[in-house]
This record gives C-alpha cells, structure tokens and sequence, in this order.
C-alpha cells in the first residue's frame, strides 16, 4: 500500500490525519499517523490471517481488559461506528484487507544490557500479566467473535502446514504439540493469552506498563504467555535465567496464584515456542529471507536438539 492510499484509509476515521510513517510490513503492515493531535497506529490486515470476526474478538478482549483496569492499546471508532474497515471501497488491494486504528501508548521499551535488567521491571511484567489472566478468567467471547483455540492456531499450535521440516525437529514437535494437548482442563490456568507479551509489545510509562498488539491472542494455557515473554532470555547464564523467572514469578504470585503444575515443564514451554517462531520464519516468502534469516534458523535448529534446560 502506497502512503497516498494509507492516508485515504487513515481519513475514514478523521479527515484531518497527518504525519503518516510507514512502520512495517508483513501478515500486518503497520503506519504511525495522528489523528486530531492524537499520536495513533493503522493496522492493515489481510483476511487470510484474520478474519473480521477474529478482529472483532481481539477487540472485544481489549476492551474487556481496559473495562478491567489495565493500560492496553485500545480501537478507535470510526466517526459513523465501527472499529474494523474493509478496504474494498476504498483502495485495491490483492486480497481482502481489514484496517483498525489503535491510540498510540506513551511510554518506552525496557533496554537490554541496562540497569532495566533487575528485579523491578520483571516483578511489574509478573504482576501485569497475572492481571491480565485474572481479567481472561472473567471475559466471555461472543459465539461469532471468538478467536480460536491454540491448537487452530497458527503460530501458538506450531501447524506446519506446507512447511518442511527435517523429521528429528518435526518428531519434537509433534511430542512437544501432543504433550500440550493431552493436559488435563483447568479453567484457572487456561484462558485468552495475549501471545507475544515480549519486550516489543509493552512499553514502561511511570512505574506502569502498558500493553499493545494483541494480534496473536489465543485460548490457550496462562502458562504459555510466560514462555512467550522470557523466551528472549533462554541463552542468559543458568543463574540469570533462574533470577529472572523468580522475579516474573515474584510479581504474578502478588496477584494470583502461578500454574505450579505447568511451571514445572517450562523448558518444554520454551522449546514449543521456540518451533512456533521456526515455523513462522519459514513460512516467510523467499523474498522476505535473507542471510541473517538463514543464520538465526540454522542456529535455532540445532539449539533445538542441544541438551538446554531452563
């Protein structure tokens, strides 16, 4: 989409938007804008990753967390109603395509290699998605707006579908997704999951955070979130590792009670998130690759089958 035409979609919420910066593309392809003299993102996003009801339940669960007292990234209305806007009417596009306009947080992401690094920052992350699975709890999707259970999930269910994997990571897979599966229900330790509360996707605002990007929000065990958000974190000393989960635990047992059960197969955790994020990068298109995409998946492959534990 040229800037012309994120402009054209832009002004279907304010006539007035301005200050449009291309922020990125892919399965969504993000602009910075202002509307009114408020700082906002567009969102574009094509059906064949969401469908509208799956849009309309993410932002159903958004507003049910913000309804609840935590600081997310809301959906803005249309000035006739609506949150979601297909583009057909508007601009050509090779496939139906959704637009959604969100207010941009304040705030900044926490820094690696800083003073960020310590107990604080990990207790108020703990703290922060324990109210948010607290709020999961309590949210009640519609039945024509829900979004999908891990296992239909693309990423959160690691589906491999045309992708080639070689049988020794396909075989951990299939043990790791087979393992998941056959856990018993319990609806305290299963819910809405954001998905990806990793150090992109929140910002540090006074002492609080705030919460963005809930495009891969799924029903699926509270335990995942956790791996999803450390994950970045697998190859600090084992020493560090076991600070950090302490702290992050520290802060989510100030609001609820952590799945002891689960927490005990948090490598496992790691590992199956660690196949999802393989199998997103290799369903990338062959022109969205390059060395460096090569390099990160031959290292992570033989990661995969080193002998690591959280």
């Amino acid at each position: 989409m040229t800037p012309p035409e994120a402009l054209a979609v832009a002004r279907c919420w304010d006539a007035r938007a301005t200050e449009l910066v291309h922020l990125r593309a892919g399965e969504n392809c993000t602009w910075r804008l202002t509307l009114g003299g408020r700082p906002c993102i567009l969102r574009l996003t094509g059906e064949a990753h969401r469908t509208r009801a799956q849009l309309e339940a993410e932002l159903a669960f958004v507003d049910h967390l913000s309804a609840g007292g935590l600081h997310v990234a809301r959906a803005l209305p249309m000035p006739g109603g609506g949150r979601v806007l297909e583009l057909s009417g508007i601009v050509s596009m090779r496939e139906f395509t959704h637009a959604t306009v969100f207010e941009r947080l304040e705030g900044r992401h926490f820094a690696y290699r800083s003073r960020d690094i310590d107990r604080p920052l990990f207790r108020l992350w703990g703290q922060t998605m324990a109210r948010l699975h607290q709020l999961s709890c309590s949210f009640e999707a519609r039945p024509e707006e829900r979004r999908p259970e891990w296992p239909d999930d693309p990423v959160a269910g690691c589906r491999v579908g045309s992708v080639v994997l070689e049988a020794e990571t396909l075989a951990l897979r299939d043990e790791l997704v087979g393992w998941m599966r056959g856990m018993p229900p319990e609806p305290a330790h299963y819910g809405m999951v954001h998905g990806d509360f990793e150090r992109t996707n929140f910002l540090l605002d006074r002492g609080s955070i705030g919460v963005f990007d809930f495009d891969d929000c799924c029903r699926h065990w509270f335990f995942w979130d956790i791996a999803c958000a450390l994950w970045v974190f697998r190859n600090a000393t084992a020493d560090e590792r076991a600070r950090i989960l302490g702290w992050f635990l520290e802060g989510y047992a100030a609001v609820r009670e952590p799945d002891v059960r689960r927490m005990q197969h948090f490598s496992e955790g790691i590992r199956l998130r660690t196949i999802a994020l393989l199998l997103h990068r290799l369903r990338r298109p062959a022109g969205f690759t390059g060395p460096a995409d090569r390099d990160w998946i031959a290292r992570t492959r033989a990661w995969l089958h080193s002998r690591w534990s959280w």
